[in-house]
C-alpha cells in the first residue's frame, strides 16, 4: 500500500500542469503595479496642469484688475473658480480646497509697489501660487507599493505682470 501512494505522488510531480497559472501570479503583481501607476501618474500631471491653470487664470485676473480693483480680491476670486471647475470637495468661497492651499501676492492701491516682479522691480507683479497636500490627501486613495513614489506636495505657480 505504500508503494501506491508513493507513486502516485511521483506521478503528480512529474507533469507541469499549473506552472503557467503560478507564473502568471507572479507576473501578474509587477504587470499590475506598473499599470496602475501609470494611470496614477497621468491623473496626477492631469490634476497638476489644472492647478498650473487656475494660478494663472488667478494671476491674468489679478493683473488685468489693478489698479480699478483690488487685484488681490480679483486673483482669489478668478483662481477659486478655476479650482472649483476640476471637481474635489471645495469651500464656496476664495480658493481653498481641501488640502490645497493658496497664496496670492499683488500690488494694492494703498501700496502700488508692494509686489516687485522677481528680477524687475522696476514693475509689479501679480503672483499665485497653489500648493497641494498630496500626502495627506491623495486624490484617488492610497495605492500600495505605488504611494510610495508619489510626491508629498503638488504645486502650481504663476506670475503675471501689471501693465503700468
Amino acid at each position: 500500500m505504500n508503494d501506491g501512494v508513493e507513486r502516485g505522488d511521483r506521478r503528480r510531480a512529474n507533469g507541469d500542469e499549473g506552472a503557467a497559472l503560478v507564473e502568471f501570479a507572479l507576473v501578474a503583481v509587477l504587470l499590475f503595479t506598473l499599470v496602475f501607476g501609470i494611470i496614477t501618474f497621468g491623473l496626477l500631471l492631469s490634476f497638476k496642469q489644472d492647478m498650473t491653470r487656475a494660478a494663472a487664470e488667478g494671476a491674468r485676473a489679478g493683473a488685468v484688475a489693478f489698479p480699478s480693483s483690488n487685484a488681490e480680491g480679483d486673483a482669489r476670486n478668478a483662481t477659486g473658480t478655476a479650482v472649483r471647475a476640476f471637481g474635489g470637495s471645495f469651500s464656496t468661497t476664495g480658493c481653498a480646497r481641501l488640502g490645497m492651499d493658496c497664496r496670492i501676492l499683488a500690488p494694492t492701491i494703498l501700496d502700488p509697489t508692494s509686489a516687485p516682479c522677481l528680477g524687475d522691480a522696476t514693475h509689479q507683479c501679480v503672483t499665485v501660487e497653489l500648493v497641494y497636500n498630496y500626502k495627506d490627501n491623495p486624490l484617488y486613495g492610497d495605492i500600495p507599493l505605488i504611494s510610495a513614489f508619489l510626491p508629498e506636495f503638488v504645486t502650481a505657480k504663476s506670475v503675471a505682470r501689471v501693465n503700468d
